[in-house]
């Protein structure tokens, strides 16, 4: 499985809350904040986690694969991530 981080831009942190909260995404997801997503899913593309939310046409926001990460977060964050690597 792939991870990726989901980050809603401008007003649009309801909207990714929503479609993340009501949505049958085959994987896991953490939430870092409102808006703010983790997501370790089967699905191989960016693409495809969006189309799957049903966010691609309605939100503004950015699905980027995470390589490897460096940062200062709660210890929560840094645990599901390492549970998932």
């Amino acid at each position: 499985m792939a991870t990726y981080i989901l980050v809603s831009l401008g007003n649009f942190a309801q909207a990714v809350d929503d479609a993340i909260e009501k949505s049958t995404l085959p994987g896991d997801r953490h939430k870092i904040e409102s808006g703010k997503w983790l997501i370790n899913s089967p699905i191989v593309t960016s693409k495809e986690i969006a189309d799957k939310l049903g966010v691609s046409d309605t939100t503004t926001f950015m699905i980027c694969p995470i390589r490897g990460y460096y940062g200062r977060a709660s210890s929560d964050v840094w645990e599901w991530l390492a549970a998932k690597s």
